[in-house]
């Protein structure tokens, strides 16, 4: 029996989104993700898309639910949809969720490039502030 090298990579665009959305949702501040009008109409599929541009749809990213991930030649970029925390600086929380996803997607061994992360909204969250 020989042995073959099997070509193909663990890692992908879609486990890089994964790994944005449980990173950023267990970031302090973070209330939830955010989906777009844009990201529902993704994962309809490319009919949904025709009248919408986005960036790379071609390209193997991922997108679902307030994440869009890609990797381009070793390098991961994220883009994450977030709702904060009323009690938490938002520029905070956002600041905390890129360097946090970008030292996750480095024991991935693929380079973190950008990770955006667009607050979409900001509100309290049940017993953050007494009504």
């Amino acid at each position: 029996m020989s042995e073959q090298n099997l070509q193909g990579s663990l890692i992908n665009s879609e486990l890089i989104a994964s790994l944005a959305a449980r990173t950023a949702l267990e970031t302090p501040g973070v209330l939830r993700l955010e989906p777009t009008i844009k990201g529902f109409l993704a994962s309809l599929g490319p009919a949904a898309l025709a009248n919408f541009h986005i960036s790379g749809s071609q390209d193997g990213s991922y997108r679902h639910d307030g994440v869009v991930a890609r990797i381009n030649d070793g390098t991961a970029t994220v883009h994450l949809d977030i709702a904060t925390d009323i009690a938490y600086t938002a520029l905070s929380v956002a600041e905390s969720v890129q360097e946090r996803v970008r030292e996750n997607i480095c024991h991935t061994g693929l380079n973190p490039g950008p990770v955006h992360v667009h607050i979409l909204t900001i509100e309290a969250s049940p017993g953050s502030i007494p009504r």
